[in-house]
């Protein structure tokens, strides 16, 4: 008679975006192993990227969403007025009545939810049903994100309904302690990449469409475009490195949220402030990463808020693209400095430009940091070794069946 494999129902809302928290989703569950060992299904919003994204895989769909107004609101750095935490809350009970009714349709071993909307609708269906539910954290529960009453309630739900946390680094799990989940509880499962799919490649040139002359250096920062990712700070290297006239080019690939547009158009100022228009250029972000990665010398991570992980650095590690990142939150848990990167002081200009002009002057050095920043990633940082953390997590939550 075949053994019934562990049924696994992920939970993750976002509707308008593919953010890491969901291409993470997307890699674990588009892994061989994963397919082996889970029936995995997941609750998603219908038509949405991800959803979109789900269909080739071996998962099964399932339709979940917040009510528009609970769908939009970010609240990462930001306060709540007491309208929006009530309508919030109710939206939030609406959801976990209806993600319940998945939860007897389907009977679960687990549920696994993926944002911290989810993580308190999801984990009071799963309590209520008596699953376990384990919440995937992919951000630093601090005050340099969130403000005391979301910490406190987080706190107060995680050790209510959650079975286990599973936060992306360390840093993020001492931030979960620091707010009183119990340490037993928070399980640190660093992020992975599928490392066949992160090759260097021919790419897109990062640097078409530029005034310059023969190829200079392209120095370029990944990600959302938001404050606290560093763009400003980019620029202004740019800017010092224009004015100390050296060679390169400087590229920002993301996009903003409507939230963060007029931000976008404040470093759109300065670069015509400073007029850097001729070497500065914005790219969209792109699906391919390893393509978009490939046209950069240099990756520059300049977040000057505590990254909860960091993964764009270990795509570009993995394509062999040498990095300069802040040394704050869940980076220094992948680059060892002067090893397989270079580390800079968080939001220091004189200390990014030091890195920067370190690594363009010495050739050895950076072929040193490209060959051993690879050799980090295939040996820590393979989306296997995610899979195989999740299934020994999974193991200490699901009771064992009798044979």
């Amino acid at each position: 008679m075949p053994v019934r494999r562990t049924r696994i129902l992920f939970v993750d809302h976002v509707s308008k975006v593919l953010g890491g928290a969901e291409v993470n989703l997307l890699e674990l569950l588009g892994t061989d192993a994963a397919a082996s060992r889970w029936d995995s299904h997941v609750a998603c919003a219908a038509g949405s990227p991800l959803d979109s994204a789900l269909r080739p895989l071996a998962v099964i769909r399932h339709d979940h969403q917040f009510a528009p107004a609970l769908n939009e609101l970010r609240i990462v750095g930001r306060g709540l007025h007491l309208g929006a935490k009530l309508r919030g809350w109710r939206e939030v009970r609406r959801a976990s009545a209806r993600l319940r009714e998945l939860i007897e349709a389907i009977r679960p071993d687990a549920v696994i939810s993926c944002t911290n909307k989810d993580h308190f609708a999801a984990g009071a269906a799963a309590s209520a049903a008596g699953i376990p539910s384990i919440w995937w954290v992919n951000d630093i529960l601090s005050s340099d994100f969130f403000p005391w009453p979301v910490r406190a309630v987080f706190s107060l739900r995680a050790r209510r309904l959650a079975r286990r946390l599973a936060p992306v680094s360390n840093c993020g799990r001492r931030a979960l302690i620091q707010i009183g989940v119990p340490a037993d509880r928070c399980v640190t499962i660093h992020n992975g990449i599928p490392l066949q799919r992160y090759r260097r490649t021919p790419g897109s040139d990062a640097a078409s469409g530029l005034e310059s002359g023969a190829r200079e250096p392209v120095f370029g920062i990944a990600g959302r475009i938001t404050p606290w990712k560093g763009q400003m700070l980019f620029l202004e290297i740019a800017a010092a490195w224009v004015r100390q006239q050296r060679p390169g080019i400087f590229v920002i690939l993301g996009r903003a949220f409507n939230e963060d547009a007029p931000y976008q158009q404040a470093l759109k100022d300065f670069i015509q402030a400073h007029q850097l228009g001729n070497r500065v250029k914005f790219l969209e972000f792109q699906s391919d990463m390893a393509s978009a990665l490939s046209g950069m010398d240099v990756l520059l991570h300049c977040s000057t808020r505590p990254e909860p992980f960091g993964r764009v650095l270990i795509e570009a590690m993995a394509v062999g693209i040498p990095v300069i990142a802040a040394r704050a939150g869940g980076v220094p848990e992948i680059i060892t400095d002067g090893v397989d990167g270079l580390l800079a002081a968080p939001g220091n200009l004189p200390s990014y430009l030091g890195a920067l002009e370190r690594m363009t002057a010495d050739p050895a050095l950076r072929t040193q940091l490209v060959r051993e920043g690879h050799n980090t990633v295939i040996q820590r940082f393979g989306v296997d070794r995610v899979v195989g953390d999740f299934a020994a997590l999974l193991d200490s939550v699901i009771p064992r069946k009798d044979s």
